[in-house]
């Protein structure tokens, strides 16, 4: 079997070198063959793009013997010959892609068993034993297999699933039922949706293939013989049926692309197995290894199903020589049905497009269903891994280093059914409240896992002025969809403000550290009470609803607020009601006890807001529309990277109304560079009250750098970015903020086009992205800009 994959290696070629006789492996890896009738001999195992394997007689006596190989991944070589009958073989297997792929049905019914395992490789067992750290759990040194003394590992976790799979092409329909589940610590219901197959969706078949993001041409490619070199490399006769064994390679290094084998069936040049590897791949961060394997079979004539996936990756976070990761997710196809009544049936009770249902007797009778369904034996490697995880969460030094690392990664320390933090907010500095404390406190999942409560106290040093936040947060159990939210707020505004909501806080440690010199730093303080619903329907699309209460404060050097006032006690206090609605077709959710986080698909997230302000309602000296529209998408472009873009714009209906209830276009500050904002605009610089605009970011991977020999290895992409936007501002609105005549010198862009122009390059060093900005706008830049021209700086973790 393969060492890394540790599947089986069909047809390979098992000898005695000094009797002189052997045998071939069947379909499935498996062979007999009898003892030697030498007293001294070398078993030879001998498998194409593999390392041969040499077993002295003495060590072939145990019974099953497990021989593994490691793969021989190298560059191809060009073939002279006019005609190579690799090339001959992939030209048929890709003129008849169309036939041969699975999907020529209408829907679709398979019975899955996934297996995920995760194991810690290169463990250093001396080092482990004597650190101080890694000493109270020396009973899991004991489970380290040290089959290989090169690599020995760890397995740590392992989930089971067993499920029915549904699956319809018009209208596009999934549904999966999780009949029984068990793994080792893992109780959220979002992430355990992932456990399953639903999430598995790698066709060999298409042209490119994406993985962690990152777009991959694959073999089968109808452009394959552009990037690989194919090889034709046996003929085998199995079970009255012809095979052919085709090899490739890439063609160049550095580039997003495959090596490995298939084997394809001579009278139908359908694939019946492929493999496909990846070593060291220079355009996915923290990727040692990848393999994907595949197994199909002849479901009727003319129609072929995937009744195995294999998907194996080792992640090195720390280096390629140290400690690294392994995770191995198996999927096992069985009783497979197409373009029956019942998969309409059940397809029918989906509430949304795609659906995972996991019912409590899934977990309560998980390990005992699995037990009597699990189609293939576990290795003691994986009965070990069942328990560890629930092992080690049950230690209380475990529980300790565990709620370290949170604090260090996450900023939280969890004491039970509250947890403090974030500690980067702890301290902080601004030109209002000078030194700046602050200390935050919420519930946790212990507390309840539907509703939590958080908030925070700061206070200035300067200003000597107690600010904080109270918030409430419900989620209804049982996934109906609706969520409620109420808060209030008495603080500066510390953020820089982006589209839809978007925001980046200053209100940490490293905030004055990126501030750009020369410009002033501007405050509001916002006294602002929220509530809102949110709802979250099958369709894809959700609806919130929310009322808030604002009271505003400006200080120097933005206009004060007094001269909105008609009374010298009065306050600027503004009450809206809002209704947003957002559709987002095939974007994923994984929600945790804090956070959600949305993983978009390639299709367009369409976002409406309209808002409405009363006067005299709750205090209130404004009334106003407003309307504001979104469109953002991101979507690959073959062998030429991936785009993102949003499309905005937005009408407020009002005469009179103080800068802080117009539209801001959102400026930066600082040296951080923030997708959501102007780069070399100023806050509080430009308003409207009507206005459109468009975000263009075009990343093309290594496409352009790889041109350059040097370049291919170093993992750095290169992108292009534009960002535009048009607005006005009416006569009264200008006169009432007295624009462009205060001391800041707030403006209208007054009908013209404002537009910065950026490119850089991304992923220096697997976490750094440099941007170099450019400003274009027809009119003088105001006093305290830093001009024309910007370089900027980022890092975020990414594949």
């Amino acid at each position: 079997m393969n060492k890394f994959t540790e599947e089986p290696l069909p047809f390979a070629t098992v000898y005695w070198k000094a009797a002189g006789y052997g045998v071939m492996t069947d379909s499935a890896g498996f062979f007999r063959l009898a003892s030697s009738s030498r007293r001294e001999d070398t078993l030879v195992v001998r498998y194409v793009g593999y390392d041969p394997k040499l077993i002295p007689l003495a060590a072939t006596n145990i019974v099953p013997l497990v021989i593994q190989l490691d793969a021989t991944v190298k560059m191809g070589v060009e073939v002279k010959a006019k005609m190579d009958k690799g090339l001959v073989w992939w030209r048929q297997l890709v003129a008849h892609k169309a036939t041969n792929a699975p999907g020529h049905y209408d829907s679709y019914y398979a019975e899955l068993y996934n297996k995920l395992e995760i194991d810690v490789s290169n463990i250093n067992r001396q080092r482990w034993e004597k650190s101080r750290i890694m000493k109270p759990y020396a009973f899991v040194a004991e489970r380290i297999d040290t089959s290989s003394e090169q690599r020995p590992f760890l397995p740590v976790f392992l989930s089971e699933s067993v499920s029915d799979y549904y699956t319809s092409g018009n209208p596009p329909r999934v549904r999966e039922e999780i009949r029984a589940l068990n793994n080792s610590g893992i109780k959220n219901e979002s992430v355990m949706e992932y456990l399953g197959g639903i999430h598995q969706k790698i066709n060999t078949y298409q042209n490119s293939l994406f993985i962690f993001g990152r777009e991959f041409i694959s073999p089968l490619s109808s452009v394959g013989d552009r990037y690989y070199h194919y090889k034709g490399l046996d003929t085998v006769l199995q079970h009255g049926e012809q095979y052919y064994h085709l090899a490739f390679t890439p063609r160049r290094e550095g580039e997003n692309l495959f090596a490995g084998d298939c084997w394809i069936q001579a009278s139908t040049w359908a694939l019946q197995k492929i493999s496909l590897s990846v070593a060291g791949a220079v355009n996915i961060n923290f990727v040692k290894r990848l393999d994907i394997i595949q197994e199909f079979s002849q479901q009727r004539e003319k129609e072929w199903v995937v009744t195995k996936d294999r998907f194996i990756v080792e992640l090195a976070p720390m280096g390629k020589n140290r400690t690294t990761f392994i995770g191995r997710k198996t999927t096992l196809y069985s009783h497979i049905a197409t373009n029956q009544d019942f998969i309409a049936d059940k397809l029918n009770n989906n509430r949304r497009k795609e659906e995972v249902v996991i019912p409590d007797s899934a977990l309560a009778a998980g390990k005992s269903y699995i037990e009597q369904h699990r189609p293939e034996i576990l290795t003691r490697n994986e009965r070990h891994a069942i328990t560890l995880v629930d092992t080690l969460k049950s230690l209380p030094s475990f529980k300790r280093l565990s709620n370290t690392i949170t604090f260090l990664v996450d900023g939280h320390i969890k004491l039970g059914k509250v947890e403090i933090g974030p500690w980067y907010k702890w301290v902080s500095r601004n030109r209002v409240e000078g030194p700046r404390l602050r200390f935050d406190l919420g519930t946790t999942a212990e507390f309840s896992r539907n509703l939590r409560l958080n908030g925070y106290l700061a206070y200035g040093m300067k200003d000597e002025s107690l600010k904080g936040k109270m918030a409430v947060t419900y989620t209804w159990p049982k996934d109906n969809g609706w969520q409620l939210l109420a808060s209030y707020k008495d603080d500066l505004d510390n953020n820089q403000r982006g589209f839809n909501g978007e925001e980046v806080s200053l209100d940490n440690i490293f905030g004055q550290l990126v501030r750009r010199r020369g410009i002033p730093q501007k405050f509001i303080r916002e006294a602002d009470v929220r509530l809102s619903a949110i709802k979250q329907f099958p369709q894809e699309f959700s609806l919130q609803g929310t009322v808030s209460r604002t009271r505003y404060t400006t200080f120097d050097p933005l206009p004060s607020h007094k001269m909105f006032l008609s009374e010298e006690k009065g306050q600027v206090v503004n009450t809206e009601f809002q209704l947003k609605f957002r559709y987002a077709p095939g974007e994923k959710v994984v929600r945790t006890f804090r956070k959600t986080k949305r993983v978009r698909s390639n299709l367009p997230v369409a976002e409406m807001a309209w808002s409405w302000a009363p006067s005299g309602v709750l205090d209130s000296k404004f009334q106003y529309h407003k309307v504001n529209v979104s469109l953002r998408q991101q979507f690959p472009i073959s062998r030429w990277g991936r785009v993102n873009y949003m499309i905005y714009g937005g009408r407020i209906f009002a005469d009179r109304l103080p800068f802080m209830l117009l539209q801001v276009h959102p400026g930066n500050e600082t040296y951080y560079y923030n997708k959501e904002s102007f780069s070399l605009m100023n806050k509080y610089e430009f308003f409207s009250d009507r206005y459109a605009g468009i975000n263009i970011e075009h990343n093309f991977e290594g496409k352009l750098l790889n041109l350059l020999p040097f370049m291919r290895k170093t993992g750095v992409r290169q992108f292009w970015n534009v960002k535009s936007v048009i607005g006005d501002l009416s006569y009264r609105n200008r006169v009432y903020n007295q624009m462009e005549f205060g001391r800041y010198g707030m403006r209208s862009l007054k009908g013209n086009v404002y537009t910065e122009v950026g490119t850089g390059f991304d992923n220096i060093f697997r976490f750094f992205r440099v941007d170099a900005v450019w400003r274009f706008y027809p009119q003088k830049t105001p006093l305290g800009h830093t001009g024309d021209f910007g370089v900027f700086g980022s890092f975020r973790l990414q594949f």
